[in-house]
């Protein structure tokens, strides 16, 4: 049997002569490879170590795969692949977006920005357009909550609930409960600001006639409102008319032709208002001292106001026929109950 020893120091490969059982000497001959066959670095090899009688073990081979880790790795793959068919078109796309932008990115000469591969030729307006859009949206917000913007919306949403009065009135059938709540959910305001807020649009838009107090009346009571909360209703328009406009000045003189105006526009709201405190369809008659107290108005001079504008508003006949015509209709058929029942009893 023949057998393969490691190689010398000097490059020469041992042989052993075939076995003798009959000899106890082993004799061996050296054989030189050419020069072509000898390693570049016979050391860096494993060397063969073979002992007499013995066989030259050899590495043995790397075990080949089971068919069970074949398939599982068959079925990873199968895996991967499907978990790659099932990426969303967007994230698709914004991959190719990413693969693309980095392609045309370093594709422009120049210097770079540190140890990245954009360019400053790119970075340069990029970050203009950045600091553009960062100060472009500050500004934005800063507008849509700058107290300007905020009493335009207030001012607009106003105008709404005032508008879908007016339509209510306008159909004839007058103001329910529902609508106002209706309002209340479409605007955000509480019943108290609702009367408030049409209140004071009423007095400064349209003019004093018993139609419009009528519409008044109609809209307090739809509002179910006490008295107090009537009375802190108008004690509250007062407050901010005086607050606007100042008080009521009963001697004009030295006035300017502005001044003269807005103080005869002060005492006509007075009196509106101050008529309206007196009506008990409307209000209970303890808020009208406070009324005059909010206006610096003495009891002469309110009573002046009021009678001015009592004759803008009508007489307080046609005014009761307006208003209370469906009261008067049940009073009367009361009464001709009662009538009835008498004569029924009497003998």
């Amino acid at each position: 049997m023949y057998a393969t020893a490691a190689a010398t120091p000097s490059s020469c490969y041992c042989f052993p002569t075939p076995f003798n059982p009959f000899s106890t000497k082993i004799k061996s001959f050296c054989y030189k490879p050419p020069f072509s066959r000898i390693p570049r670095n016979p050391f860096s090899s494993r060397p063969l170590s073979l002992s007499a009688g013995s066989r030259l073990v050899l590495p043995a081979p790397a075990a080949k795969k089971s068919e069970s880790e074949t398939k599982k790795g068959a079925e990873v793959e199968e895996e991967v692949v499907e978990e790659e068919e099932d990426l969303p078109w967007i994230q698709e796309k914004a991959l190719d977006l990413v693969e693309f932008t980095g392609s045309v990115t370093q594709a422009i000469p120049g210097p770079r920005v540190g140890r990245s591969s954009l360019p400053w030729m790119l970075a340069v307006p990029l970050a203009y357009l950045g600091i553009t859009f960062v100060f472009a949206f500050y500004k934005t917000v800063k507008k849509f909550n700058s107290p300007r913007e905020l009493r335009r919306k207030q001012v607009n949403k106003n105008a709404v609930l005032c508008k879908s009065i007016d339509e209510l009135f306008a159909k004839g059938s007058g103001v329910e409960e529902s609508a106002l709540k209706g309002l209340m959910q479409k605007t955000g305001f509480s019943m108290e600001e609702v009367l408030r807020k049409y209140i004071r649009y009423a007095l400064n838009e349209k003019p004093f006639n018993p139609e419009l107090v009528s519409n008044l009346i109609n809209l307090r009571k739809a509002s179910m409102l006490d008295d107090t909360q009537v009375a802190e209703t108008l004690k509250e328009i007062s407050r901010r008319i005086v607050k606007d406009k100042g008080p009521v000045v009963m001697d004009m003189s030295g006035y300017s032709a502005k001044g003269f105006k807005r103080k005869l526009a002060v005492q006509a709201l007075f009196g509106k208002i101050y008529y309206l405190s007196e009506l008990p369809e409307f209000c209970s008659r303890g808020s009208s001292l406070v009324v005059k107290e909010l206006f610096g108005v003495s009891d002469e001079d309110a009573e002046k106001l009021r009678m001015h504008t009592s004759s803008e508003a009508g007489d307080m006949e046609s005014l009761e026929k307006m208003v209370g015509g469906s009261d008067s209709e049940s009073e009367s058929e009361s009464g001709l109950e009662d009538t009835n029942e008498e004569s029924s009893h009497a003998p």
